[in-house]
């Protein structure tokens, strides 16, 4: 077999996977406060081959990794005063299961107890000096304010302010609108809040589909060289065979 095919073999597998991630952010246009995903791509020499050493200037490709585009998308005024968005490299602090996470989606309600919670049912923090706890709105409530720095007043009362963090490395993304990071730190003084606002995903929809289009032609690309090696390895071993008769 031609060493040649394992080459392109190895661009079609991350062309694939590049194709699941394109894909998976354009499926995700509208969700509040997605972060697209990035594939990193990596060249590998190989040192060995199936028969044998390989040759020096055999490489393949492999996905490094997949990183969040930290990009802020495109804030939308809706007014509700319930909704929050940051201006800045900033997180809302989340209550989970698996412990505290990050958002910066901000679409929020209140559950029956009064507790503000994520569309997928997540605490919202404020900071307090016995540690990080749920914010909670009292019943019947009139008007509620949250100021650029994250202060929630509520008919007047000083509730706490927001837990809003930053990271000196990037936060490695958890789901869909989830982040998970080393040494949460206090933000500074270029990240605000804003209220009655939602961040938008930042993908571009447009530039999504010509991702996507681009992406899956490579991997025609790539398919059509494995066919074509796998044609020229055929009709050698009939050339060989007939010579052998």
């Amino acid at each position: 077999m031609s060493d040649g095919i394992w080459s392109a073999l190895s661009g079609a597998v991350a062309q694939q996977r590049s194709l699941e991630v394109v894909a998976n952010n354009v499926a995700n246009v509208n969700t509040v406060g997605f972060r697209a995903d990035r594939v990193v791509f990596r060249e590998v020499l190989s040192q060995v081959a199936p028969d044998g050493p390989a040759p020096a200037s055999l490489r393949f490709v492999a996905v490094d990794e997949t990183v969040a585009d930290r990009s802020a998308g495109a804030l939308q005024d809706t007014g509700h005063p319930l909704h929050a968005a940051l201006e800045g490299d900033g997180y809302f602090a989340v209550r989970t299961p698996a412990g505290e996470r990050y958002t910066r989606a901000g679409a929020w309600s209140t559950d029956d107890a009064g507790t503000v919670r994520t569309a997928d049912g997540h605490a919202v923090l404020i900071d307090d000096p016995r540690g990080p706890r749920p914010l909670e709105l009292p019943r019947g409530y009139r008007e509620l304010s949250l100021s650029e720095r994250g202060e929630v007043v509520v008919d007047g009362t000083n509730l706490g302010r927001l837990r809003v963090v930053s990271f000196a490395e990037a936060p490695d993304k958890e789901g869909l609108t989830l982040f998970t990071g080393r040494a949460p730190r206090a933000i500074g003084e270029d990240v605000r809040v804003r209220q009655g606002f939602l961040e938008s995903a930042n993908v571009n929809a447009v530039a999504g589909m010509n991702e996507l289009i681009t992406v899956n032609r490579s991997f025609e690309a790539f398919q059509k060289v494995i066919d074509g090696f796998r044609a020229l390895d055929e009709r050698t071993a009939r050339d060989v065979g007939m010579r052998q008769r």
